[in-house]
């Protein structure tokens, strides 16, 4: 599958987000980049112009990835994947169905990832 869309990745455990990159990679997408914080995504974001960026719920002990999801959606118009161990309920009460255009719920598989990317994108 050859696509040109652009894949933000903003994960901060290095090994997840690796997997993540090398699986799009594979499959035909354009990651423009690896961040683990929202500095570092906003300025990939600002640079690349992604058109989805997968992020995890949560990030550094101090940094929410929800905060993360939304300046990217609000500040670039990026599309949103959420990735998350957090049960419904939190992810209810942190209004992800509303930012997100797909949950991922840990453990994932690659299988799930690139459903939920090619249906973001669709």
């Amino acid at each position: 599958m050859a696509t040109s869309a652009r894949i933000l990745i903003v994960q901060d455990d290095f090994l997840a987000a690796e997997r993540l990159r090398l699986l799009l990679d594979d499959a035909g997408y354009r990651v423009v980049g690896l961040a683990s914080r929202t500095d570092g995504a906003s300025a990939l974001a600002e640079q690349h112009h992604p058109d989805l960026a997968i992020v995890d719920m949560m990030l550094e002990v101090d940094v929410d990835g929800i905060h993360t999801a939304t300046a990217l959606a609000r500040e670039h118009n990026v599309k949103i994947l959420i990735t998350t161990g957090f049960p419904d309920s939190v992810i209810q009460a942190e209004g992800v169905p509303d930012l997100a255009c797909a949950t991922l719920k840990k453990p994932y598989s690659d299988k799930d990832v690139l459903a939920a990317v090619a249906a973001c994108l669709a």
